[in-house]
This record gives structure tokens, sequence and C-alpha cells, in this order.
């Protein structure tokens, strides 16, 4: 598993460099919360083979939680070959950093793609990605085998746009097992129901802390699929009272030209079941695969396209018109930070631009607009103020607080060391909240009495069931 350090460099953009590796690095792809991807190719390879390498920030090198998280998402992904999942080929660790290298996609996000299409895809292919997404997750839970010979159970608990590619050869494939769930020997980190995920894609019992089951995957292609037919995003309540009105509503918005209302029916029911509030009343994962298969036929042949014709036309331009970013070379530490500090600089940093310089004039426009601004901030203020000050001073409410597992909280003197209900002080209110993995945050809010609030990913809460507020760290 080991590689000599002195054959890999690590250049500012937190690639491996060019230089007497077994790697050469093409272009960086990007980056997520943990770990950024490069485009490599293998130099001893005659086919001169290219690879993608997941590479850990290296402000994660030293958390021994994420650390064994990527080890573990990478011996995963080894034990399973399937064409709707992408691959990994080995895990590598230079200087303590887990470098993963897989499978290399020709391809975008479907969120990419949704960005071209504002109205959502063409439904045979929107049905043709969900079918072929729900087939890589029942191969995941029920066929992927372990060492030991028995199902791995993984269950991805991250489905969405964003990690679903559609590669320019017609393949679609499910990316990103970072905080998959799974039972496979050699597991490194603890299987726990962490409340991370994305909102909206997240089912309701995640927030709630119930043990995550296939279910969960379901209700986030349910939540992708509808995406995908119509480009809006749908908002569905966490309160089970509202849930299923507010589904019922936004499913009027899914029209398919050349399907009969019966056909159009059946699949607004099929997504209705997926999005089910109670995980009980969701089908399985390839329950769903068959029922998209049989609704893809319900389409007149003249309305329908090849996902390769599509991904020719379609995929392909989007592909080639992306903006290579090329990574940088290693730079001299600043004065009090070591090399290996420098040496592991963020990739937004190393790719930051100056902003351009505004003209003369221009430049106290800015002012005008935060003065403005700043005006308005204190008139609101201002009555915010008078609010409370003809509120009762001493006023209590019993404020519904749920806080992810392992994670402790505390407003002011009053400890939150799980989910429950609170009698806080009504007004403007921060939660410091310490996670499991020692990271802090500050979320803010306002606590009146009946307010619930939940958190909604690892850094977001949501006040009354409304929209993500982001939380904030605390200024060291």
């Amino acid at each position: 598993m080991g590689l000599d350090p002195g054959s890999v460099l690590v250049s500012t953009a937190g690639c491996v460099l060019n230089r007497a590796g077994p790697f050469e690095i093409l272009e960086v792809l990007g980056e997520g919360s943990f770990g950024t991807v490069c485009v490599a190719r293998v130099i001893n390879d005659p086919l001169k083979r290219r690879v993608a390498l997941k590479i850990l920030k290296g402000a994660y090198i030293t958390n021994k939680k994420i650390l064994n998280r990527t080890r573990d998402e990478a011996r995963l992904l080894s034990r399973i070959n399937h064409p709707n999942i992408v691959r990994v080929e080995k895990l590598m660790e230079v200087n303590a950093r887990p470098i993963v290298v897989m499978e290399h996609v020709q391809g975008v996000s479907l969120d990419q793609i949704l960005y071209r299409y504002r109205d959502g895809l063409p439904p045979a292919i929107a049905l043709e990605m969900a079918r072929q997404t729900c087939i890589a997750l029942h191969v995941a839970y029920q066929e992927a085998l372990g060492e030991d010979g028995r199902p791995m159970r993984v269950i991805h608990r991250d489905i969405k746009p964003s990690n679903v590619l559609a590669s320019i050869h017609g393949e679609i494939k499910v990316v990103d097992f970072g905080i998959a769930k799974g039972e496979f020997e050699g597991r490194e980190a603890q299987t726990e129901s962490v409340v991370m995920g994305s909102r909206p894609y997240m089912a309701p019992e995640r927030l709630d802390g119930l043990n995550d089951s296939p279910s969960v995957d379901v209700y986030s292609v349910g939540m992708s699929l509808y995406e995908l037919l119509t480009g809006r995003t749908m908002n569905l309540s966490i309160n089970p009272v509202n849930h299923e009105a507010a589904l019922n509503r936004q499913l009027s918005y899914i029209q398919v030209a050349g399907m009969s209302p019966s056909a159009l029916e059946d699949l607004r029911d099929l997504i209705r079941r997926m999005c089910a509030y109670t995980r009980d009343y969701r089908p399985s994962a390839i329950e769903c695969a068959r029922e998209l298969e049989q609704l893809l036929f319900a389409i007149e042949p003249r309305y329908r396209i090849g996902l390769e014709e599509f991904c020719r036309t379609t995929v392909l331009p989007i592909y080639e018109s992306r903006q290579a970013r090329m990574p940088t070379g290693d730079e001299a530490a600043p004065a009090g930070e070591s090399s290996e500090d420098n040496a592991i600089a963020e990739v937004t940093g190393a790719f930051a631009r100056p902003a351009p310089v505004a003209p003369q004039g221009a430049r106290w426009l800015p002012l005008a607009g935060f003065v403005g601004l700043l005006a308005l901030l204190v008139g609101g203020l201002g009555v915010a103020a008078v609010l409370k000050f003809v509120r009762d001073a001493d006023g209590e409410g019993e404020v519904k607080l749920w806080v992810p597992q392992g994670a402790k909280g505390r407003v002011g003197d009053i400890l939150v060391p799980g989910p429950g209900t609170y009698a806080l002080p009504e007004g403007p209110t921060t939660l410091g909240v310490t996670l499991a993995d020692g990271r802090q945050l500050q979320c803010r809010f306002d606590a009146y009495d009946g307010t619930a609030v939940r958190f909604v990913s690892d850094h977001e809460i949501s006040v009354d069931d409304g929209g993500a507020i982001p939380c904030t760290t605390p200024n060291p």
C-alpha cells in the first residue's frame, strides 16, 4: 500500500507533480470537501493510460476519521466491478497521505448537463440515467461481495446530480462514496448514521438520526430524477404533515411529450413512492429500475433519443469546452510555515486570480453600495431592538434542537447533549456545536416558542423547515 515518498512530489494545487514519479499530471478536475481530483497519465504504461487521482487535502492528513473514511472508500470500490460505478485500481500513500487511483471517466456530472437544460433533460434520457443509477445502487448493496463472500451492503448516502457522471461514450457512473456505509472486512472508519449529505436530496429519516437503509438512496434518486425531468429542485417538507401535499403539488410540473396520460401518472406515482416520507413505502432500487425501463418504452419512439447519441451530441461538446486547469509548481514556503504546509496549499488558493482593477470612477460604486447596505442593516437592527424591547425581557421559548450524532452543543450556559426541547431566551441565538471530528461551528437563528432547528448537513441548519442556513467557524 505504501510508496517511496521521494518518488512523488505534491504541488501547491494539492496534486502530484510530473517529476520523476509514476504519473504525469494533465489537469485538475476539481475539489470536494476533503480531496482534490486530478487527471494523470501513467508514465511507465506503454499505452499511456489516463487515471484519476483523488488526493486528500493537507488540512485533513492528521484527521484520523477522514483518513479512515478515505481508505475505506478505496477498499470498498476496489471490490466492486460494475460499469455504472467508478472503478478504483489501488490505494497508495505518500507521507501518510492517501492517494486513490481511480478510473478516469471522460464525461461531466449531471448537474453540469442540467446547467445547459434549464427546463429539464429529454425525458427518455432522464429516465435512463435514473435507471442506470438505480442498477448501480442495487449492485452496491445486494451483489458486491467482500473478501468473506458476503454482500457488503453498501449505501451511498449522497446521491445527487453532481455525484453521477455521464461519459462521452454513453455510460452512467456513480461516484464519490466518501460517506458511504458498508459492511466489509478491513473497514477502518466506524459505521455510524452521521447526518451528512446534501439537501434537498437527503431522506427525512436521515435528519432524525435513524439507522440508514437502502431506501435513503432511493429517495435521493427520486429527487434527482424530478430535477432531471423538470430542471427544478423539489422542495419537500421535513414535517410529515406537509410532506405529501408539497410532493403532490410539485409532481404536476412533470410533463412528458409522447407519453400517454396514464403512463405519465405512473411516472409521477413512481417518484411519489420513491420520495415518500416513510421509508417503508419506497420501492427497492431494482424495482425502480424495472419500472423506469417500462416507462421508457411508454414514450413514443419519435420522442425517444438513445443515451449514446445524447452523449455524443451533447455531453461530448460540454466535456471538450471545459476549462482545463493545470497544476502549478512548488513555491518557497513563506516565513513561519513549514515546507510541508506550503506544499499542500488549497486548490482554490492556487488558482485564484487577482480581481480586475475597476475604473477610477467605478471604484466608488462598491463603497456606495456598502454604505447603503450598512444603513439598511442599521435600520433593521433598530427595528429588531424595538421589537425586543416590547417583548418581555425575561421571556423564554420552548425550542426543539437536533444536533448531529456524536456532537455536543451549547447555547450560552445551556448544554445541548442531544436532540430535545430546550427552554431558551427568545431572540437572536447562537448554537455552538462541537462535531465528532473536532470541528467547531456557530449556528445563528432566532429563537421563539415552538421554533424547530435541525442540521441538514455537516455545516448547515434549517429553521422551521426553511432553507439551509450555513453555520460559521469560530475565529481562532
